[in-house]
């Protein structure tokens, strides 16, 4: 493979068809937080709850805004800010409890009316996790474990607190170790944990499999971009829908301090690949147009 493929810190695997085709020396045995790449895995713990994606999330959480959805927090269309300054009182590097931080975001001020726009939050899906645990009764890490990991027969991937004997990664900055925010425990943002190898399996069982919604989870607010080989065309529940070097693709970058992450799923080839650096200054595009080489 190219260079870009073979000097960056972390790990990826290629897996075409269930097929390991690629996988790097770490890929096996190091895991890592997905930081963003679990949207739709938050989104997809949510379908597999058959919860109303059109009921007002304040059933649950009464302090919301009552014209917000489910559907808008899963699309980024609710208004509801990203972190600061956008949600008064919450930055994302003092440590505070969880139930304080969501009370927060539950009563920080829209941005925009829910359905005009569309607005990046991840609060947005912290907010869609806590509707998980509250209409389910259950934790959220237990929720995702029971209703997708396991329905699927997915291994090397969890949520929640990484596993305790296993290597985990640590995150680096221009080659320093940096700590990374402690957001292990709010649903919905970086509380899913897998190798490389972990969730290039996890991606190929989820979207050839019959759970439900798992067809929802694309194409729902149009997103149209052109950069570097890659295109969108829309974003779903956690997914956005596009190409990758002319190739159907649905892809979700994430990041948090240390580390770069990304998920592809090939449709047409029904191929994966899963990046997972540890330096935060990693750029994934070159490794990935590296390795989208492997998928026919």
């Amino acid at each position: 493979m190219g260079t870009s493929t073979s000097a960056f810190r972390g790990a990826a695997a290629v897996t075409v068809d269930g097929e390991v085709v690629f996988e790097s020396a770490e890929t096996k045995t190091t895991w890592y937080r997905l930081a963003s790449v679990g949207k739709h895995i938050c989104a997809t713990g949510i379908l597999q709850a058959g919860l109303d994606l059109h009921t007002p999330v304040a059933t649950w959480l009464p302090t919301m805004d009552d014209r917000v959805t489910l559907h808008h927090l899963l699309t980024h269309t609710a208004g509801v800010a990203h972190w600061q300054p956008g949600v008064p009182g919450f930055d994302i590097d003092v440590p505070m409890p969880v139930d304080e931080r969501l009370l927060l975001m539950e009563r920080a001020p829209l941005i925009a009316e829910p359905g005009a726009a569309w607005h990046y939050s991840s609060p947005g899906y912290a907010l869609a996790g806590r509707v998980l645990e509250v209409a389910s009764g259950r934790p959220y890490a237990e929720c995702l474990n029971a209703y997708v990991f396991a329905a699927l027969g997915a291994t090397a991937i969890t949520a929640g607190d990484p596993p305790a004997d296993r290597t985990i990664a640590q995150g680096h900055r221009d080659g320093q170790p940096v700590p990374t925010n402690d957001l292990t425990s709010l649903p919905g943002t970086r509380d899913v944990w897998a190798t490389a190898a972990g969730l290039a399996d996890f991606t190929t069982r989820l979207h050839t499999s019959t759970l439900r919604g798992v067809r929802d989870l694309t194409g729902h607010v149009a997103m149209v971009t052109d950069e570097d080989g890659i295109t969108t065309e829309s974003y779903g529940y956690g997914l956005y829908a596009g190409t990758v070097d002319g190739k159907a693709a649905y892809l979700h970058p994430g990041d948090n301090p240390g580390f770069q992450t990304l998920s592809v799923w090939f449709p047409e080839q029904r191929a994966s690949i899963a990046i997972l650096a540890n330096e935060e200054t990693t750029d994934p595009l070159p490794i990935l147009h590296d390795l989208v080489r492997l998928v026919p």
